[in-house]
């Protein structure tokens, strides 16, 4: 809980700020930070992201030793209480109201939807390089996670909200940590 308060922090004080200038309103923050629940085609879109990143994820870990995941502080299957569950969950959609709804919405609008997008893809990758403190054989799942933060970043800007691809998130993030320990 404390993560996502954490992440979603620097997005509610851009929405109050916003809301308090002589030309914003609440709704138009909150539209510019992409809180919308998106269309039926951006949900199918968050669909196939889906699909691609549980693939990027799988193929990423499959190149990761075997004995990585045995290590000491290396938990596999750590979604396995509701407790956990929704940790994982929370922690998914903060990072997605930071990086996609605040930071992509930010980048995307100053400096173009493609190198927006690069940009928050890239500070996206930084919170991330923390995995290499636990074992530096981890590293195919860096550009995993490159990749996942350029295709939410991407259906952020179609879907004009950052819900579906928190759906992506949550749901890639949950069977990282059911099926085979890696974390995206």
């Amino acid at each position: 809980m404390t993560e996502f308060l954490l992440w979603c922090l620097p997005a509610l004080i851009y929405v109050f700020v916003q809301a308090r200038r002589p030309d914003g309103s609440m709704r138009a923050a909150l539209d510019r930070l992409g809180v919308a629940w998106g269309s039926p085609r951006a949900w199918l879109w968050a669909l196939g992201i889906l699909a691609v990143t549980l693939g990027l994820s799988w193929g990423a870990s499959l190149l990761i030793p075997a004995s990585v995941w045995t290590q000491p502080g290396v938990t596999v299957g750590v979604a396995t209480s509701a407790a956990a569950v929704a940790a994982v969950i929370l922690r998914a959609v903060g990072e997605e109201v930071f990086f996609r709804g605040l930071l992509g919405g930010v980048l995307m609008r100053r400096l173009g939807v493609v190198w927006g997008n690069l940009a928050q893809a890239a500070i996206f990758l930084l919170p991330h390089l923390a995995l290499l403190a636990v074992d530096a054989r981890v590293w195919p799942l860096l550009p995993a996670q490159f990749v996942t933060g350029l295709l939410l970043g991407w259906l952020r800007h179609r879907a004009e909200s950052f819900v579906p691809g928190a759906a992506v998130h949550a749901a890639v993030n949950l069977a990282a940590g059911l099926l085979w320990g890696g974390a995206s």
